[in-house]
Parts: structure tokens; C-alpha cells; sequence
């Protein structure tokens, strides 16, 4: 992915702003022409925990990974986003907070920048990109309910099974120690999980 392997970033967002905001019009968009193409080399923050101004980013290709730090170091993974997908500290764009959530790249990607509070300016401004944080912000809430109930209700095994139906698509591409990760459990407690589930099938 050395190269960008993507044709054009204004048409590709365009094109991801009408399936979520189908009544968006071109004025309304006028404005993602500002914004900046940017690349993350692996391994690289698209934003850092800690950032006080820490902005959105829309993936144009490219795997991210969004993580939360524990004290002593740990890692939890949050979710991963892949192309066409807005990411940003959520928390923190809403209440003009310092973030504690980071982004970063798990392979070379591409994306649009946009600077911090630049979203949630053009919702308040624009009727169409109203309607796309409004139904990004109802997508990000099932998955985040959906989350929290994996965490709660579900063993490791299950909730291995389940990051592979939601990542069904990416999973080949992302690294086992991040799905550990993800699921909570260590790279050698992954493995097993992924014995157990080869021998059983």
C-alpha cells in the first residue's frame, strides 16, 4: 500500500456522506475539499491518548485500530475501522475534552484529516451533515451496546466467535496479539481459543 490505492478522496467520502445523509447537497460538502490527505505509516497515531486536539479521521484505505491504556500499560482495543469508516475520540470531540482513546495504524493507511471540533461545527451549521453524525452517532451506540454485552455476558471463546462475525471482512488482517486484545485475554490464551475451535470443527 505503498502507493494511494484510492482514485479520488473527495468522491470517496462523498460517496460514504450520501449513504448515511442521502439529502446532503454539494454546498453542504463544499467543505471536504479543505480537508487534509494525510498517510499513517504502521504502527503510526492518527491520534494519541492525551491529544487536547485530537480531530477526526475518515479512512480512505488502510486498518486502524482504536485503544484505551490502562495505567500500568495495558492494552484494550475498542474496535478497528477499515476504509470508508469515520473514527475520532468521540468523547472528546462531543465534550471538548482532552482525549484518552488512540488511534493508530495497524498497516499503512490513508485518510482524510479533519481538525478537531471541524465535525461537530458543520453539523451544527448544515442540515445534511446533521443527519450524518446524527445517524453515524445511532450506529456507534448499537455497536457500543452490542460491545458492552459481549464483554459482560460472554466468555472468551464467545467472544472470539463474535469479533470474527463483526470483523468477518477484516479479520484476515488484523494481528492476533490485537485481537487478544480485543477480546480480553492474552496471545497464548488466543491461541488455545483458536485450537480448541479448529479441533472442534
Amino acid at each position: 500500500m505503498a502507493n494511494r490505492p484510492f482514485a479520488n478522496p473527495i468522491e470517496q467520502f462523498t460517496a460514504f456522506a450520501r449513504r448515511w445523509s442521502p439529502d446532503i447537497t454539494e454546498e453542504e460538502l463544499e467543505p471536504v475539499r479543505r480537508f487534509r490527505v494525510a498517510k499513517a505509516a504502521k504502527g503510526e497515531y492518527l491520534a494519541r491518548p492525551g491529544d487536547p486536539d485530537a480531530g477526526s479521521a475518515f479512512v480512505l484505505s488502510g486498518l486502524v485500530r482504536q485503544v484505551f491504556y490502562s495505567p500500568d500499560g495495558r492494552e484494550r482495543v475498542k474496535s478497528f475501522a477499515t476504509e470508508d469508516t469515520l473514527v475520532c475520540p468521540y468523547r472528546a470531540q462531543l465534550t471538548t475534552s482532552v482525549s484518552d482513546l488512540g488511534i493508530q495504524a495497524l498497516e499503512p493507511t490513508w485518510y482524510l484529516a479533519m481538525a478537531s471540533g471541524v465535525v461537530p461545527d458543520l453539523a451544527a451549521r448544515h442540515p445534511g451533515w446533521r443527519e450524518l453524525t446524527a445517524r453515524l452517532t445511532e450506529a456507534k451506540f448499537i455497536a457500543a451496546e452490542l460491545r458492552t454485552r459481549t464483554l459482560l455476558l460472554e466468555d472468551a471463546t464467545e467472544r472470539y466467535r463474535s469479533f470474527l462475525a463483526q470483523y468477518a471482512e477484516v479479520a484476515p488482517r488484523v494481528p492476533l496479539a490485537q485481537v487478544a486484545a480485543y477480546i480480553g485475554v492474552t496471545p497464548e490464551a488466543l491461541s488455545r481459543i483458536r485450537r480448541r475451535i479448529l479441533v472442534a470443527a
